[in-house]
């Protein structure tokens, strides 16, 4: 799902390789899918990034 949202996105006139712009696609598509089903309750993917942002914060 990554590869086809991020060839839909490109354009080649920005100068960047597919695959480089690509990457970033597919990596988020794997995230969002882990946060969607890592759970036994779920949480809604915003709340999830929320928590995690509050985690980093605290450890600095």
């Amino acid at each position: 799902m990554g590869i086809m949202e991020a060839a839909e996105r490109f354009d080649s006139t920005k100068g960047f390789r597919f695959s480089t712009y690509a990457t970033h696609w597919i990596r988020q598509r794997m995230l969002r899918s882990i946060a969607e089903t890592s759970r036994t309750i779920r949480l809604p993917v915003y709340v999830q990034t929320m928590i995690r942002n509050m985690n980093k914060k605290q450890k600095r």
